[in-house]
């Protein structure tokens, strides 16, 4: 663990959910659209609008992926093929890490860490929409179940420090309102919300639509972060046009897929945001990527520049100041961090570790190894002070 000499205030941290997660209040005309089964092995999965729901292959995390197991892999020092031929311990029993299902002992993990405050998202939930998207009732039944969840387990605030992340889908104008105003209520301060088009029940709609309105409004008013947090997005229904695979397969992506979706979703959403007006309506709206990384900003910035002066009445207002106005990036680590300022202020960059993920860092301190080219001021600024600034109310 790193010594920076503050407490860390991580914007990507995740618990992995428990298997009650979306039953325990689950309505009962629900109870077919979504339960759990164990096939002639033994093994569990969860069912859900009467297909098997694989987004997670082991959604009881037992075994649990090692945290930090694939750092090398994606800080490009070894292929995921070398990081298993070398032997190294990728999973472990989910009966000796407590702290990733349980509040109080998270809090002794922050502790540990030298973590004073986090977002703390959940993992499985991120690929709900996408697999009920032809059923809106369905997908808000769902997540009403699973926020209750939450709040109870976790809290939208516990202890001032962890900050869980409720879900929520923009499908129903109205319920998500409604949604919003619920968390609100019970002081969240960042919600979850996945990049994509919204499967509306009367078609798909931009993000930036003005029928979600009320919602950007209420979220602007309120100053609630709006995290747009990698996740199950759809794209590979676009993919598919190639492949001939509709459905996310976990862990079966090939090389193209990889290349056709590699931060195409997030930047998507921050185009229609923007070119569609939503941020210049609402123009204190919090909008943060994470887990998204950051590569993919100075391609949306010097499109915005490019076509801004090409077509400048197209625009609501310069679509640069729109985007530095209004969106945080979380980026990750291992990334060129130096030039991503040439995009983006260092005011608005957050460091997020992804614990305790096989692909995030084993001790989110380590963050800090990144930013070896900044200021100590700066790197304190992306360590903790941004994220503290917009957090902490």
């Amino acid at each position: 663990m790193q010594q920076l000499g503050y407490g860390m205030w991580d914007a990507d941290n995740h618990l992995y959910e428990s298997r009650d997660a979306f039953t325990r209040h689950l309505p009962d005309h629900r109870k077919r659209d979504l339960f759990w089964v164990t096939d002639e092995r033994g093994h569990e999965h969860i069912i859900v609008n009467g297909k098997l729901w694989d987004y997670i292959p082991n959604p009881t995390f037992d075994p649990i992926s090692l945290a930090g197991s694939l750092t090398d892999m994606f800080s490009g020092e070894k292929s995921k093929a070398q990081v298993h031929m070398d032997g190294f311990k990728v999973v472990e029993p989910l009966s000796l890490r407590p702290e990733y299902q349980n509040r109080d002992k998270r809090i002794e993990r922050l502790d540990q860490q030298g973590i004073e405050a986090c977002i703390l998202f959940p993992t499985a939930v991120s690929g709900l929409e996408e697999w009920t998207r032809d059923d809106v009732k369905l997908t808000f039944d769902l997540l009403w179940a699973f926020n209750r969840w939450l709040e109870e387990e976790w809290g939208f605030a516990y202890r001032g420090r962890m900050h869980a992340t409720p879900v929520i889908s923009l499908a129903d104008p109205d319920e998500a309102v409604r949604m919003l105003d619920w968390v609100l209520e019970r002081g969240a301060r960042a919600i979850d919300l996945r990049s994509a088009p919204v499967p509306t029940a009367k078609g798909y709609r931009s993000p930036g639509d003005p029928i979600f309105d009320a919602f950007w409004a209420r979220a602007a008013e309120s100053g609630i972060l709006v995290c747009v947090h990698a996740g199950e997005s759809g794209y590979y229904r676009y993919s598919g046009d190639y492949t001939g695979r509709y459905e996310f397969k976990p862990f079966r992506t090939t090389a193209f897929e990889h290349i056709y979706h590699h931060g195409r979703p997030i930047m998507d959403f921050f185009a229609a945001m923007v070119c569609h007006g939503a941020i210049t309506r609402h123009p204190s709206l919090r909008l943060v990527s994470v887990e998204n990384g950051s590569d993919w900003v100075a391609w949306l910035v010097n499109l915005f520049k490019l076509y801004y002066q090409r077509y400048p009445g197209s625009f609501p207002e310069d679509p640069v100041t729109a985007f530095e106005r209004c969106v945080w990036i979380s980026p990750f680590w291992e990334e060129d961090l130096t030039s991503l300022t040439e995009y983006v202020p260092v005011e608005r960059l957050l460091a997020g570790s992804d614990y305790p993920h096989a692909e995030g860092l084993s001790e989110p301190t380590d963050f800090i190894k990144g930013l070896t080219a900044f200021s100590e001021g700066d790197a304190r600024a992306i360590m903790r002070d941004n994220l503290k600034s917009i957090l902490a109310g």
